[in-house]
């Protein structure tokens, strides 16, 4: 759907922390930026600051844990990926067409995941870290045909939960960083797309899959990378910030430092392509530029995950110019870190 015309909202309790990658509180203002998907949030600006010890990049003040209902939604675009009914867009529709072909690229890797982290033919339990309505975990389970993928899920929204239970996943409410219900080292890969950029303490994040892992198990991660040129060129546009709810930010030396933080090894980092970042930078821009109307109507902030063919043919365009951009500069801004948990 597309995001009303933006109306005053009081203010978000905010807190002031200490930085997330290393203790310290020595930080540099790079910029600020506010909310521009969503109406019913909040119109505070936030700043995004850089560590001067250990180089992380962060929001900082960010909104208090308790206000995690407001700023995530009912709306929220996760939540609300498939069908009301469980179903999924008809596969030769523009919009089904863009999403069949979405699949099977998440498939692919996934499959490659898989190879990586449990050769052979044995079942693999696998968990989705944010797994929000299940969506990929359907895909993920269609993955590998002749192998068993039992599918794990966990997510902060209830309802997005309960579909994903729906869809035959088990499925667990709550934050991660702080469950109990999820069995210790049963899991051979643990996948958490763009979700530790979300999460108050990534080290207790991290730590936490490093526990659910079986020896020589895989933790993925999929996550902004603040060290590509599109955030040099866009600054407080960037539609990566997507202000307020990603937290913290990773490049692949951050990446590394938390890695070493929580007794993982980086197996290997990687570029993907991520054409909403694109969506949302120019929707970010041109909001700023030209108002709420211009913006929502060229650049769909929400409605650009609904299968459509306006969603397919930007998506397609500006995933031609992530190509590109990687192609160029051998990264984009979004990366892939494999971390591996010791065998022994």
């Amino acid at each position: 759907m597309t995001a009303a015309p933006q109306v005053p909202n009081a203010p978000v309790e905010t807190e002031d922390v200490a930085c997330t990658g290393c203790g310290a509180h020595d930080d540099r203002v790079l910029f600020e930026g506010r909310e521009h998907e969503y109406s019913n949030t909040t119109d505070d600006w936030f700043p995004i600051v850089r560590c001067q010890r250990c180089g992380l990049v962060r929001l900082n003040p960010r909104p208090a844990l308790s206000e995690l209902g407001r700023i995530y939604p009912p709306e929220y675009y996760a939540y609300h990926l498939v069908h009301d009914d469980g179903s999924t867009p008809r596969r030769f529709s523009p919009g089904g067409f863009g999403e069949t072909i979405k699949a099977r690229r998440y498939q692919k890797r996934f499959k490659a995941l898989i190879e990586r982290a449990a050769p052979g033919s044995a079942p693999v339990r696998v968990l989705d870290v944010g797994c929000a309505d299940g969506r990929l975990l359907t895909w993920y389970r269609e993955a590998v045909p002749g192998r068993t993928i039992e599918t794990y899920g966990i997510d902060i929204g209830e309802e997005a939960v309960e579909r994903a239970k729906k869809a035959g996943h088990i499925a667990v409410a709550g934050r991660f960083e702080v469950d109990t219900e999820l069995p210790d080292g049963t899991f051979d890969l643990i996948v958490a797309s763009h979700v530790i950029e979300h999460v108050a303490d990534p080290i207790q994040f991290a730590t936490r899959a490093a526990t659910l892992l079986k020896p020589g198990g895989l933790f993925m991660f999929a996550t902004p990378n603040v060290d590509s040129v599109d955030v040099r060129r866009f600054g407080r546009f960037w539609g990566g910030w997507h202000f307020p709810r990603h937290w913290t930010m990773y490049d692949a030396k951050t990446a590394q430092q938390l890695a070493e933080r929580v007794g993982l090894a980086v197996e290997q980092v990687g570029y993907e392509v991520n054409p909403v970042f694109w969506n949302w930078t120019c929707h970010a821009w041109l909001r700023e530029h030209r108002g709420d109307a211009v913006a929502d109507r060229l650049f769909p902030p929400v409605s650009i995950f609904q299968p459509s063919p306006r969603s397919f043919v930007l998506l397609s365009i500006f995933t031609v110019v992530d190509i590109v951009q990687k192609l160029l500069t051998g990264k984009t801004a979004s990366m892939q870190v494999e971390l591996r948990k010791p065998a022994a």
